[in-house]
């Protein structure tokens, strides 16, 4: 910790003592469980007391206190007696010997393992084959228990076995053995390390988890085995004839490059769940097509994932999932035709027919099915993208009733008729949530198209509690009857977009549950009027987006209240709008992005209001002055005219948080920015700004630098393609920004330097681009926590340095930085995952990275000037490593297999490289950077 600060100290938490005496540590700090009131208030969480006595109440407490204040056994136990009344189901628990230790954790949790059905104590138990950390697939792991017989539909004639299984998952995440995380907009399911030791332990003699590299000896009995696709070949020396699961995992995002021998495939006499999608293989093996018990096959996408002849007659699953080597714009470049491609779409061989247990296909989003590879699989269940052949029949999803989730039908203006498009059945599929239906509006635009898209699109009429809804490119201009009835009365999301010749809308108004609706890109759209708006007038309606209409004039309702519960409004590129209708008191979000002729008259709700997106239109200050939006946080302004700014324009934003300020035609906003600088050097920004964006303006930085000083509490600041008349330019000065988190510019050449780079204590990313003055940059030395840089096309850099070990950097990406000729100043990067140096043509030596412990991806391409790598080798942390265009010496080496670089590469254990040939194609460079 050479460049730590005085007080800076390293924290290790383990649940070993022996681990921390190792360490040598002054004194360790035992945690202690929650406090009593707090382990009681969870437990209740858990419960529902007034279904229950206080005789048991009573008893829980005292179970609470033998649980010595752990949170996941509070909270197991308790969903384990949530579902028990009686006094003496909880006696049993109290006395049981499970919780006597409560040190003992696999035993407290064994007791809520040992009060499962049976049916759900295998389901958990087969859990044990997956590792500590992995993304659960719900429908996959629901498709391997139906598999393996754990799945019933308990006497029910009208559930499914999917429905059953689907109950039996959300079982098991009620009671805490599994857990749900969300990363933005995805959802992941995974299982707490200590359950995973638990079904582990459970499951031992049955399933066996192969993940070391020497693998140990394998029982006979063993009926499951999950192994990375590194030990795979270990499997050649073993009696695999009992197994009834074999799951091969990559310990990585991308590819191992590992293939599957044959001769294991022939030893799988039993098999039943057969996922190999951690393997890299350019077909499906024929061996795989002996497996008659075989009832769940998973594997990735290659050029030819299908026999053309399939013999697997039990098989009921099928999932195809993406591969980093083979990409869907690849496929037509494949002269072997088992699996017809077109594009990202495939045929299924028309022997999966004659599968006739299937009742589940999977296909990855980025593949697309072919719909006359669909049909006579009527028991199938699968949802994603159906793409129209040339023959324009729709016949193939006749059948296909067990549809779920969402459907999307492509290329519609390949359908000749009504009576094709009738063939879907699609008021048939109730399990459909989420509809879409796409033209390719560029091939319906002829006048017999507008007749026949309509008559087409009138019959496929979706079924009755349809959720989602988006048309694309239909070419018809009237409304199908199913939209005019209102039939699609439980629809809470409608998209229309791409329809530029539908001119009258439905009664929209009237569907009671809609919350978003987007209407996107109708040039024969005019008005939107009483017929529009329905009796109803949009009662639930939360989310409403225009873009984009260029003839739209808007016909207002008398007396009418409309969209009484609207919270976003978003108005863009509505040329002929002049006004708009009074806005709800729910409104939360505006963004009117048009011209000046729009008068912003109506009246605003300034006490919901919190963000606020607008093009400087003629009646902005009249808003900010007259409305007092106090309360909005976030607000961005398109200037596009020069306009002369008061600087008391955001004296009223007492809460604005984000600000981000665009001009768009920078000829014509000159003083625009310019304007806003008071020339008393007092406050123009309100303090309580966060987050600065300045994008395409002209500024002054002694007036960027003032109010810089002012914006202590700001964490992001932007600065993008800005110029400025003030010359020569002062640096810019950081003095006072000790918060900020978020520092990016680029295309700003006046930027030679900064000035109080050691106040950014708190800076976490830095990304510098096209600053082509810019001479230096205060890497590490002044930054702690900076965790993320990005320095490209700052081409008077000449040299970088951290002096001295940094803990915090995590990702450096150095691109077209000619001025640079060695990187041997960043040593000691010893957090650093990420490094990638690209386009430096004066590079000729590498840093030191011995130190870089934890250095996974390594990314060395076009510098020609580069013959060596660093004296000291690479880490043995490496995952993954590029070397592209570089000096020839150092490719011969590569290519020939020998010398002292090509040595020190070929010493890492499970290392890929690619050195600019392959003979399968690795995933992208930017593919890999953004999920490793």
């Amino acid at each position: 910790m050479e460049n730590a600060l005085t007080g800076s100290k390293i924290l290790v938490t383990t649940r070993m003592e022996l681990v921390a005496k190792m360490l040598d540590s002054r004194r360790s700090f035992f945690l202690h469980g929650l406090g009593q009131d707090a382990s009681w208030s969870l437990f209740r969480d858990c419960q529902d007391f007034s279904a229950i006595s206080s005789t048991v109440e009573s008893i829980g407490m005292q179970i609470v206190q033998k649980l010595n204040g752990s949170p996941l056994a509070i909270k197991v136990v308790g969903r384990h007696l949530n579902r028990k009344k009686k006094v003496a189901e909880w006696n049993e628990v109290l006395h049981s010997n499970n919780i006597l230790n409560p040190n003992d954790m696999l035993k407290i949790l064994r007791l809520s393992y040992e009060g499962l059905p049976v049916h759900l104590k295998h389901c958990f138990a087969y859990c044990g084959l997956f590792p500590k950390g992995y993304h659960i697939d719900p429908e996959k792991l629901i498709h391997m228990w139906i598999a393996q017989g754990f799945v019933d539909t308990e006497g029910s004639t009208n559930k499914s076995l999917q429905d059953s299984g689907r109950s039996y998952f959300d079982d098991l995440l009620a009671r805490s053995f599994f857990e749900m995380l969300r990363r933005g907009s995805q959802t992941f399911y995974v299982m707490h390390d200590i359950m995973n030791d638990l079904a582990l332990h459970v499951s031992q003699g049955e399933c066996l988890r192969a993940e070391c590299e020497s693998m140990e000896a394998m029982p006979l009995y063993t009926r499951h085995l999950s192994i990375s696709s590194e030990n795979l070949e270990n499997l050649v020396n073993y009696d695999l004839g009992m197994l009834r699961s074999l799951i091969v995992l990559r310990k990585s995002w991308f590819c191992s490059k590992v293939s599957l021998n044959h001769a294991i495939l022939g030893k799988l006499k039993s098999v039943r769940v057969l996922d190999i999608s951690g393997c890299c293989l350019e077909r499906l093996p024929d061996a795989v097509n002996r497996l008659i018990h075989l009832r769940y096959l998973g594997i990735q996408r290659t050029y030819h994932p299908l026999p053309r002849k399939m013999f697997m007659y039990h098989l009921q699953a099928l999932f195809v999932r993406y591969h980093s080597c083979y990409s869907p714009t690849d496929y037509h470049n494949s002269s072997m035709q088992n699996t017809k491609t077109v594009g990202g779409c495939f045929h299924l061989p028309e022997s999966i027919t004659k599968l006739i247990n299937l009742v589940h296909v999977d296909v990855e989003k980025a593949y697309v099915l072919m719909l006359s590879s669909t049909h006579k699989l009527p028991y199938v269940e699968c949802a994603g993208e159906f793409c129209v052949d040339e023959e324009g029949s729709l016949l193939g999803l006749k059948d296909l009733n067990k549809l779920r989730g969402q459907l999307t039908i492509t290329s519609l203006e390949k359908v000749r008729n009504k009576v094709e498009a009738s063939k879907a059945h699609l008021h048939l599929k109730e399990h459909i949530t989420k509809l879409e239906l796409q033209w390719e509006s560029s091939r319906a635009k002829c006048a017999s198209s507008t007749k026949q898209g309509f008559e087409v699109l009138d019959v496929l009429k979706p079924q009755h509690d349809l959720e989602e809804l988006t048309i694309s490119g239909y070419p018809g201009a009237r409304s199908p009857s199913w939209l005019e009835s209102g039939w699609l009365s439980r629809v809470q999301f409608v998209c229309l977009r791409d329809c530029n010749r539908w001119e009258v809308f439905p009664p929209l108004g009237d569907l009671l549950l809609l919350k978003t609706l987007e209407i996107r890109r109708m040039q024969g759209l005019k008005t939107l009027g009483q017929e529009f708006f329905g009796c109803a007038g949009f009662p639930s309606l939360e989310r409403f987006l225009l873009e984009r209409l260029p003839n739209l004039e808007w016909c207002l309702v008398d007396n009418y209240q409309l969209f009484r519960n609207l919270q976003h409004l978003s108005v863009a590129g509505c040329l002929k709008l002049r006004e708009y209708p009074t806005y709800p008191r729910t409104l939360e979000h505006i963004a009117i992005l048009d011209e000046e002729r729009i008068q912003i008259k109506s009246y605003i709700p300034s006490a919901t209001i919190h963000r606020f997106f607008c093009i400087l239109v003629s009646s902005f200050f009249h808003v900010l002055h007259a409305h007092h939006l106090e309360f909005v946080e976030d607000m961005e302004i398109y200037v596009n005219h020069e306009v002369c700014m008061s600087r008391t324009v955001f004296d009223n934003l007492k809460s604005l948080n984000k600000l981000k300020i665009y001009g768009i035609h920078r000829a014509n906003t000159c003083s625009v920015i310019a304007t806003l600088w008071d020339q008393n050097g007092l406050t123009v920004f309100p303090s309580s700004l966060r987050s600065l964006q300045l994008l395409h303006c002209y500024l002054q930085p002694s007036f960027l630098s003032k109010q810089l000083n002012n914006l202590s509490s700001l964490d992001t600041l932007c600065l993008m393609d800005c110029d400025t008349v003030e010359m020569p330019c002062p640096p810019v000065s950081l003095h006072h920004l000790r918060m900020l988190k978020q520092l990016n510019i680029y295309k700003c050449d006046w930027i030679t330097s900064f000035e109080g780079s050691e106040a950014l204590v708190s800076l976490e990313e830095m990304k510098v681009e096209q600053c082509y003055d810019l001479g230096y940059v205060p890497v590490v030395n002044n930054m702690p926590s900076i965790q993320k840089l990005h320095l490209i096309r700052c081409p008077q850099v000449m040299y970088l340095s951290n002096a001295g070990y940094h803990t915090a950097l995590k990702e450096l990406v150095i691109e077209s930085c000619d001025g640079l000729s060695s990187l041997k100043g960043l040593r000691g990067l010893v957090s650093l995952t990420k490094l990638k140096v690209t386009s430096c043509s004066d590079l000729v030596l590498l840093p030191d990275m011995d130190a870089y412990y934890s250095l996974g991806l390594l990314i060395i391409k076009r510098c020609p000037l580069l013959r060596s790598l660093p004296k000291t080798g690479l880490p043995v942390s490496l995952k993954a490593f590029f070397l592209i265009k570089c000096h020839p010496a150092l490719k011969e080496q590569f290519q020939q297999k020998e010398g002292a670089d090509w040595n020190k590469v070929a010493a890492l254990p499970g290392c890929m490289r690619y050195t600019g040939k392959s003979s399968v194609q690795w995933p992208r460079e930017w593919e890999i950077w953004k999920e490793f």
